[in-house]
């Protein structure tokens, strides 16, 4: 759920970033950028043979994420945002392709596809709680304070990766 609540923040708040900062064709060149960051980042990811064990890459992806979200908020101007976006996104695919190892590593193999059913289903639920709570937040607060939904779901997923970490080496 919380990386889609990170999903869930960013659209809204970069439209709302855009329009309250007078430039609302900003938006799109923005997320198309945050695309390719992330397009890129999962590519170089998948290029490389990781020594390091999936929990604590987890733990690193997440880490990433939540610092460099922190950085969104702060944005004072359109071209500051895509530059932090940009930065921030290509945490997202390793996180992404980290939790799927994670979950085929945790669930016996007959049910792995209902496991990731279960994942896509509570992003998705993410997604459309944070959509909703960041439109609220920047419709009454500003398109800053939105993006501040960001680091908190960074945090949340940092939170969660530490302590399945510590879970997954105690079983072990």
């Amino acid at each position: 759920m919380a990386i889609g609540l990170y999903f869930g923040t960013m659209g809204v708040s970069v439209s709302a970033f855009a329009t309250e900062h007078g430039v609302p064709d900003a938006a799109a060149p923005i997320i198309a950028a945050s695309s390719l960051s992330g397009l890129l980042s999962g590519w170089l990811y998948g290029l490389r043979r990781h020594r390091a064990p999936a929990h604590l890459q987890l733990v690193i992806a997440t880490a990433y994420l939540t610092g460099t979200a922190l950085l969104l908020p702060l944005a004072p101007s359109a071209i500051w945002l895509g530059a932090a976006v940009v930065v921030t996104e290509a945490a997202v695919p390793p996180t992404l392709v980290l939790l799927n190892v994670l979950t085929e590593k945790s669930v016996h193999p007959t049910v792995l596809t209902q496991a990731f059913t279960w994942n896509n289903s509570t992003s998705a639920a993410g997604s459309a709680l944070a959509a909703f709570l960041a439109g609220r937040t920047a419709d009454g607060l500003g398109a800053s304070a939105a993006f501040a939904l960001a680091p908190a779901a960074g945090l949340a997923l940092l939170v969660l990766s530490v302590t399945a970490r510590h879970r997954f080496a105690s079983s072990h």
